[in-house]
Parts: C-alpha cells; sequence; structure tokens
C-alpha cells in the first residue's frame, strides 16, 4: 500500500506473485494434501491444536449457523480506536490464496490512505487442516508480535476441506470428529488475535464454481467460522456468499461494479478471485469495520 506497505520478506512482488500462484495452485495443493493423507499431520500431542478437541468439545450443527446481514451482528462490540495518520492502524491480513486476492484489494483501496498500515501476510496453499505443510499458528504468533496489529483480517478455508489426523485418529472431512477439531483450530486462531489485543474480521468463504463441487465444503466451513466467532466479543464473521452470487442466487462469474458495468470476478477457475473481485472483496471487508466497529477508513 504505497510507503506504508509492510517488506514481504524477501517475497517477489505482488504481481510476480499472482502469476505464479495462478499455476494450478488450488487444485494442485488440495490434491497433493489428499494424498499426502493423514500421515502428513501432527500427532502425538506436540501442537498447539493436538489437544484442543478435548479441551473444547464439539461444534454441533456449525453449518447451520451461517447468517448474514445485520440480524447476525452483536448489538455491541468493542471499540476500535479511530485510526489517525499520526496513530494509525495496523492491520493484518491472513489466509490462504484466497486471502492473498484479498490483499490485493485492499491495497488497492487503502494505499494512499495514511490512516492504515497494511501487513498482508496470506500464503498460498495453506490452510487450518495441513498444518504439517504449513504451521498457521506458530506463523500467526510471530506476525502478532512482530506487527501488533489493531486488526486482524482473515480469508481461509479455500485449502481445507479435507481430513486430517487427531491423535491416532483419522479424522475424515465433515465427521463428527472432524468438526470437534477444525472448531477448535479456528477458536485458536481467534484466541490468539484477540489475546494479544487485536480485534478480528474473518470473512466467510464465498461460493465457488459448481464444477469444483465444493460449494457445500465452503457452507460447513462458513458455518463453524461463524458460530466460533460468537464466542469473541472481538470477532466479527463476515459472510461474502452472496456478494459473489447474481439476482438468482447462482455463482457469478461476472457481476455489475458500482458503475453498473459488468466485470469478472472470479477466475476461470472458479474459485480465485481476479483484480476486480479482490476490490469487491476488500469494499465488503472496509465496510464490515466502518459498521461495526464505528471507524472512518
Amino acid at each position: 500500500m504505497g510507503p506504508s506497505t509492510s517488506p514481504r520478506r524477501g517475497r517477489a512482488p505482488a504481481h510476480a506473485r499472482r502469476r505464479r500462484r495462478r499455476r494450478g495452485r488450488f487444485v494442485g495443493a488440495l490434491l497433493l494434501a489428499l494424498a499426502a493423507g493423514a500421515a502428513a499431520a501432527y500427532v502425538g500431542g506436540r501442537h498447539p491444536f493436538a489437544s484442543a478437541v478435548s479441551r473444547n468439545g464439539g461444534s454441533g450443527s456449525a453449518a447451520s449457523a451461517l447468517t448474514t446481514g445485520s440480524a447476525a451482528r452483536r448489538p455491541a462490540m468493542p471499540p476500535l480506536a479511530q485510526p489517525t495518520a499520526a496513530h494509525p492502524l495496523s492491520v493484518l491480513v491472513i489466509g490462504d490464496s484466497l486471502g492473498e486476492d484479498l490483499g490485493f484489494g485492499l491495497e488497492d483501496i487503502l494505499a494512499h490512505d495514511p490512516r492504515v498500515t497494511l501487513h498482508a501476510e496470506a500464503v498460498g496453499s495453506t490452510g487450518l487442516a495441513n498444518v504439517a505443510y504449513y504451521n498457521w499458528p506458530a506463523s500467526f504468533e510471530s506476525e502478532l508480535r512482530t506487527y501488533h496489529p489493531g486488526l486482524v483480517i482473515v480469508f481461509i478455508g479455500g485449502n481445507d476441506a479435507q481430513g486430517f489426523d487427531v491423535g491416532n485418529q483419522a479424522a475424515v472431512f465433515g465427521t463428527s470428529l472432524w468438526h470437534q477439531a477444525y472448531t477448535a483450530r479456528v477458536r485458536h486462531m481467534m484466541q490468539e488475535a484477540t489475546a494479544a489485543g487485536a480485534h478480528v474480521l474473518w470473512l466467510g468463504m464465498p461460493p465457488m464454481a459448481p464444477s469444483t463441487g465444493l460449494t457445500p465444503d465452503m457452507a460447513i466451513l462458513d458455518g463453524i467460522y461463524a458460530t466460533v466467532a460468537k464466542q469473541f466479543p472481538l470477532v466479527r464473521f463476515q459472510s461474502t456468499w452472496k456478494l459473489f452470487e447474481d439476482a438468482s442466487g447462482q455463482f457469478a462469474t461476472a457481476l455489475p461494479d458500482p458503475a453498473g458495468q459488468l466485470v469478472t470476478v472470479r477466475d476461470p477457475d472458479g474459485v480465485h478471485l481476479t483484480m476486480a473481485g479482490a476490490v469487491r472483496a476488500a469494499e465488503e471487508a472496509v465496510g464490515a469495520v466502518q459498521r461495526d466497529w464505528h471507524v472512518h477508513l
């Protein structure tokens, strides 16, 4: 985001990363994770997620908890201080490759706002299911210490419709054991952020193209995010579902922009966002922050 953007720790420029990660980044990563199977997951209770299931219990019917609109919002939330140029808001963006897309959108609309310091730290092909591939709890803890964010925006889940090991048991996606374990992982991330004093905006996954077969899985994940968010006063869940549907409630490849012009918002893979789609998601995120925490960005 202009001169106040944080360094990307040796990574290639955003436009170069964007070109590279289009090469089968989602499907390839998911197939790799499925092929690796449960053997790649952490076992033996050494990982921060490992004992969380027994401590926190199950999630119930998480998918049914997904709600949208003002009715889903809590009536009052702790305030977020109005940022100024002298005291800018540190915003940390994390997630998978969809989180990278969101980061590009946020950079586009906040690049010249001196009241915001944006740290776009999403990592493609990652998630909360395969912690052996990328250890989000450890990375997140480090980023919280480094950036001291007042706001964390999370956009993750595209690679998480898969099973993993819980101790010596295989948690198959969608089963009760999987729901318990994945819910505990989401709760752990929210606990990390709020314990560090950050407000959290957790964006739900959007619907995916019918050809991917992923839309029902994304609804399950969104239900978990929405349910767990209600347990934390500093956390807000924001659905992106209707944001990427057409007037008939179907997955949309193209949608009208603010000027009424039809623009392509989804990549050909039916999963990722174009730049127009990324800006659309970013504007929704900024709008949610302004509405719920009464700050002006």
